[in-house]
């Protein structure tokens, strides 16, 4: 049955486009739509602010900093 479902896939003609969307539809089930997404998220997000985030001492105007007003 696999082998006749295989043959019958292998047999149809396809022109360039509907083997490329064939191709796209399979490496997209074969790496999960979720994967996807997040790259084209990841893509489309600006920057993220380069500004280091620290609580530790010193970092307020009582531990001696001066404030930035």
């Amino acid at each position: 049955m696999i082998k006749q479902s295989i043959a019958r896939i292998l047999a149809v003609e396809l022109d360039r486009k509907d083997f490329l969307k064939a191709v796209g539809i399979g490496v997209v089930a074969a790496t999960g739509v979720t994967a996807a997404v997040s790259s084209v998220v990841k893509q489309t997000s600006g920057t993220p602010s380069n500004k280091p985030v620290s609580f530790g001492y010193g970092e307020s105007a009582y531990g001696g900093r001066p404030s930035s007003k």
